[in-house]
């Protein structure tokens, strides 16, 4: 009688296959961990230029609003930035602006009629400026001149239309000296508003660094994130050219002397990230930077 003979895996078959098994699994995991380790970096990369890019847009576009206005006779200036650093920049930034339907004879209250032109309604800390025609007969001489607003009611008329009621405190004289009475203020003459902000960097409670601003006319103490993180040290740094497009020294020059502004900003990824798998991890960085010529500049 004849026996089939069935001849299995031999113990040493067994362990050579147990070992390419596990060499090609970790092969396998190394490659996997890497791709994620990688994938992971890409998304912390792209969140961190999408910020950077965010102030990089948000910022100039306030700036773009900054300037100064003049007389051609008598050669004053009044400018729109207030205090100049090459870590932060405080300046009046435009809200809004609307036209006049009405106004008292005493210059005490404006009507302005509805919509008003900008970003929001004008709000009782804002700041005020009306257009000061004075001598009708010559444009060298136009002003626009500070208004001490002291109540806004939003629910005005003027006639039938909606309109913004402004009451004002007293006018003072225009910085040229001339006294602003309703013989140079006209009805259908613009009223600009605006707010005094102050862009720079801070530390958040989360120990990261961000490009960060706050209404000085609101009254806020700290800063709010505008875009971010950004590098610790210099993320944003802001420097001023004058009208010969020298570089100014912002610790002595007067911000009446700025014809451009530009801003650098240096972001950086919220976390320790790769674009290699086998390279080490580290803080990624975006540069940007932005010049703005200030409004009213070509005619200076």
């Amino acid at each position: 009688m004849t026996m089939n003979t069935r001849r299995g895996f031999t113990l040493v078959e067994l362990l050579i296959v147990m070992v390419m098994l596990a060499l090609i699994g970790a092969a396998l995991t190394k490659i996997l961990v890497n791709s994620m380790r990688v994938s992971a970096g890409q998304m912390v990369q792209a969140e961190m230029q999408a910020n950077v890019r965010t102030g990089g847009l948000v910022l100039p576009l306030e700036l773009r609003e900054v300037g100064f206005d003049s007389n051609i006779t008598t050669g004053e200036l009044t400018s729109d930035l207030e205090q100049i650093n090459a870590s932060y920049i405080q300046f009046r930034a435009g809200r809004g602006f609307g036209a006049t339907c009405d106004l008292a004879a005493d210059l005490k209250e404006f009507r302005i009629r509805k919509p008003a032109y900008g970003m929001r309604a004008p709000q009782i800390t804002d700041g005020f400026m009306v257009y000061v025609e004075n001598d009708p007969n010559q444009g060298a001489d136009d002003q626009w001149v500070p208004l001490v607003v002291t109540a806004i009611n939003p629910d005005g008329l003027c006639g039938t239309d909606p309109a913004y009621i402004l009451t004002t405190a007293t006018p003072t004289v225009s910085p040229l000296g001339v006294a602003v009475t309703a013989a140079n203020v006209f009805v259908g003459g613009p009223i600009r508003f605006y707010e005094v902000m102050r862009f720079g960097s801070f530390v958040d409670t989360d120990g990261l660094t961000y490009l960060g601003a706050r209404s000085i006319s609101a009254g806020e103490a700290s800063y709010k994130a505008v875009a971010g993180p950004i590098a610790a040290a210099n993320g944003v740094e802001f420097r001023y050219y004058d009208r010969n497009t020298t570089q100014l020294d912002a610790s002595i020059a007067a911000p009446i002397t700025v014809r451009s502004i530009e801003v650098l900003l240096t972001g950086s990824t919220r976390t320790t990230a790769t674009l290699a798998g086998t390279l080490p991890r580290g803080n990624r960085t975006m540069f940007t930077q932005t010049r703005v010529a200030l409004r009213n500049t070509l005619r200076h």
